[in-house]
Order: structure tokens, then sequence, then C-alpha cells
């Protein structure tokens, strides 16, 4: 804990009842939930890196293009869904092609443009890392929140990231 989470803490402790229920320090709560973003991607990445030698980032990647219609993407529409930036995109599906985990495909709606599709590989490593990130995930989730409360979060979430999603388009 650092010196900010420290008094972010003493603030909280200090304030009555009624006062912490109802003031939302909004910085303390997104570094919250930026720190757990983090913890659970770190023990997700290593569950995933010692299961399946598959780093996180792979997953992600594969994950969305197997989800995509027709189970292929473009790479501007990866980076679109992985929240990152063409350049970084197109440099993970170079190490995730150079795996054996996924190939380029000419883009039969425009001639210069490639897709990308999961190889046999791809998708043998994906339905297995799929079991082993579920897992992950559900011993953290389910340690703290029951049933109900993961659900209530995942629709906080949904509508947070629609939010912005609405928001980067206008």
């Amino acid at each position: 804990m650092d010196w900010y989470d420290r008094g972010v803490a003493a603030h909280r402790r200090s304030q009555p009842p009624a006062a912490q229920a109802s003031v939302v320090d909004g910085v303390a709560w997104a570094s919250d939930l930026i720190r757990l973003e983090i913890a659970l991607w770190d023990r997700v990445d290593r569950r995933l890196r010692g299961s399946h030698e598959l780093p996180l980032a792979f997953f992600e990647g594969l994950l969305f293009i197997s989800r995509a219609p027709g189970a292929s993407m473009r790479v501007g529409d990866l980076a679109r869904e992985l929240r990152v930036t063409v350049g970084g995109t197109s440099k993970l599906i170079d190490r995730i092609q150079r795996a054996g985990l996924i190939a380029r495909q000419p883009d039969p709606d425009d001639r210069r443009a490639s897709r990308v599709v999961l190889t046999t590989a791809g998708k043998r490593r994906l339905t297995a890392a799929v079991k082993t990130y579920e897992a992950e995930v559900a011993s953290v989730l389910g340690a703290v929140l029951g049933p109900e409360e993961q659900q209530q979060m995942g629709d906080y979430i949904a509508r947070l990231l629609t939010w912005v999603d609405q928001g980067e388009a206008r």
C-alpha cells in the first residue's frame, strides 16, 4: 500500500458511515479498478502460460477472432476490440502468426486488406485455454462475490464499456 492508498483508506475510515456510503472518490475507485484488472491479468496470464504456453495477450486476440462473424477479422477491427493501436495489434498478430495459431487470408471485400483466422492449432489451444481462464477468474470472483453479485458487476462493466464506446463514436 503506497502513500496515496494509505491516505484514501484513512480518509474513508474518518468519515461517518453515511458519508462513506454516499461519497464516491472517483480517483480511488478508478485506481482500485485498474489495480484489480492488473492483478487479474497477471493471475490469468501466469495460468495460461503455465498450462498452455499461451500469453494472455495471444488468448485475447484468439478469442475476439473466434467470436467475430465468419471467425475472421481485419487487424483494425481487432485493434478496436482490444482497445489498442493498429500498430500494436499488427505486431501482436505477427507474433501469434509466428506461433502458428493464426493465418492471414485475403479479404474478399477488399483486395488491399487481409483478414486473420485461427488455424487448427489456434482453435485447439483456445478451446483448452478458455477452461483454464474461466477457472482462474472463478477462483477469484467466487471467493468474494456470489452469483448475483458477479452478474451485477458484469452488467455494470458492460454499461460502462457501452457508454465509453458510444462516447468514442460521438
